[in-house]
């Protein structure tokens, strides 16, 4: 788009001996814009001779403009040449007319000059009157347009998978809150050393360890029996406890070297005693018998005990 010049062409300050001559030139680009977009004032002066040249600060116009910076103010070619750039912005829909802006010239004296820039068509952003509008049918307000049947697949999949998800989570979390008994703590945690043992990953003497204090904790919590006494501290209805705690003092004091099937088989004896609590820790079924345990092994566990006290289960 080629911007609109207007010139004004060699003008001659009165009064001096040596008149110089000088170049007038003010463009605007672009040279039509829109209600509220900017365009550029641009004012140009070449002289002969090198001198300042003052520009205003402001371009004095109507109300329904506005300068939205400072003018950029530059010189070239030693002085001879001067550039002032003003960025403008126009409010109302007209043939903008800015009024003639005045320079002074300090090599011409101090002589004024006037430059005069292009109207500047300024468009309204809303269509003209004559512009062909669409016009659409009415619709109500919740009304959706049609979906293709792979989307809607699609979003009751995703729908299902989050909740299958959320009600997995919710099922989890509420397993998770479930507190464990005694008993099926130490289950746990004899578990816990089997596996240690056959990854190799605890020692023997770790491996008892764990197994005595799973055994003796077990029994303070279910029998009030604390794990420092000894085991004459427990009464004859204790000898499955009784019995499974000494197969770690056997192994802590009587073996000079633990053998590999050693450690799997006391294990078995501390879960046998644990289970065989715990079943008969459950009430009665409807015939009036404590239950039973599950393979009809003996209550007594490994050592044969008698009547137990608070079962392990919780």
């Amino acid at each position: 788009m080629v911007p609109a010049v207007l010139g004004v062409g060699l003008g001659f300050g009165p009064g001096l001996a040596a008149q110089s001559a000088v170049d007038l030139e003010a463009t605007v680009l672009p040279e039509s814009v829109r209600v509220g977009e900017e365009f550029t004032v641009r004012l140009v002066v070449g002289q002969e001779r090198a001198g300042d040249v003052r520009f205003p600060a402001l371009i004095d116009g109507p109300e329904s403009i506005e300068q939205t910076g400072p003018a950029q103010i530059r010189s070239v070619d030693e002085g001879r040449r001067w550039e002032a750039e003003y960025t403008i912005r126009a409010w109302r829909a007209d043939t903008l007319v800015i009024p003639p802006v005045e320079v002074e010239l300090a090599a011409a004296g101090g002589v004024v000059r006037r430059l005069q820039p292009p109207a500047v068509p300024v468009m309204s952003v809303l269509p003209a009157a004559d512009d062909p509008l669409e016009l659409r049918d009415a619709r109500p307000l919740l009304s959706l347009r049609a979906l293709p049947w792979w989307l809607v697949l699609l979003a009751a999949a995703l729908a299902g998978l989050a909740w299958w998800t959320w009600r997995r989570g919710r099922v989890a979390a509420a397993a998770a809150e479930v507190p464990l008994g005694p008993g099926d703590l130490a289950l746990r945690d004899l578990a816990r050393l089997r596996e240690g043992w056959v990854r190799q990953q605890v020692s023997g003497e770790r491996f008892y360890d764990g197994y005595e204090e799973t055994l003796r904790r077990y029994a303070h919590v279910t029998r009030g029996w604390a794990p420092s006494r000894e085991l004459l501290g427990l009464g004859d209805s204790d000898t499955g406890l009784v019995a499974a705690l000494r197969h770690s003092i056997l192994a802590r004091f009587a073996r000079l070297r633990t053998e590999w099937e050693g450690p799997l088989g006391d294990v078995d004896v501390g879960e046998a005693f644990v289970r065989a609590d715990m079943e008969e820790s459950l009430p009665a079924d409807e015939s009036g018998e404590p239950g039973v345990a599950p393979d009809g092994a003996d209550k007594d566990g490994a050592g044969g005990a008698g009547p137990r006290r608070n079962g392990g289960g919780a």
